[in-house]
């Protein structure tokens, strides 16, 4: 029985010590450390939130009358003129007559007046205009009249503040007053 109890003695220090060795570990593995610090305030800008809302009644003063207009052009009328026709004609009759005249033999002569009237009536065409078109607008208003209210609530703060040499931001739901109640957390790397 003695070794039995021996045993067990060995067994439980030897399961103790490697325990004991694991937890000695866990406390090494979160060295995150937390402190509390004040940062200076350096700005603080209120933050409103703006309802607008009709109401129907007109109580005085506090209605607030808008009128509303939006403009737009509606077209009216449309036309179109084309160019003129006779510049083409005199064009193409123009390049054939120089184009007959380019060659020496009565084939190389019948393709400079075909090549020459295409070319004339093409300059003759842009020349003479290719035609606009023009259109005509009316401006159009439409104006309606609303009733409107306007709250504004305030939501909280825009505070700046300054710790160890660094600006941060944050927002908060009440006036901050000269300093800021920070949580630090220091955590090695």
């Amino acid at each position: 029985m003695n070794k039995h109890i021996g045993l067990a003695l060995v067994i439980g220090l030897a399961t103790s010590g490697l325990a004991a060795a694991d937890h000695e570990g866990d406390r090494y593995r979160d060295d995150r450390q937390q402190f509390f610090a004040e940062g200076r305030v350096v700005q603080v800008e209120p933050v409103y939130e703006t309802y607008y809302y009709r109401e129907h009644s007109n109580r005085g003063n506090s209605d607030h009358r808008y009128e509303i207009c939006r403009t737009r052009d509606v077209e009216v009328s449309r036309s179109h003129r084309s160019g003129n026709p006779a510049a083409t004609l005199i064009g193409g009759a123009v390049g054939a007559t120089v184009g007959s005249h380019s060659g020496r033999t009565p084939e190389s002569q019948v393709f400079g007046a075909i090549a020459g009237g295409i070319i004339g009536g093409a300059i003759g065409h842009e020349l003479g205009g290719r035609g606009e078109t023009t259109v005509r607008y009316r401006t159009e208003r439409e104006c309606e009249v609303e009733y409107r209210h306007r709250r504004s609530d305030l939501v909280g703060y825009e505070v700046r503040y300054r710790y160890n040499g660094r600006e941060f931001m944050t927002f908060m739901d009440r006036h901050p007053g000269r300093y800021v109640e920070l949580a630090v957390e220091v955590t090695p790397r």
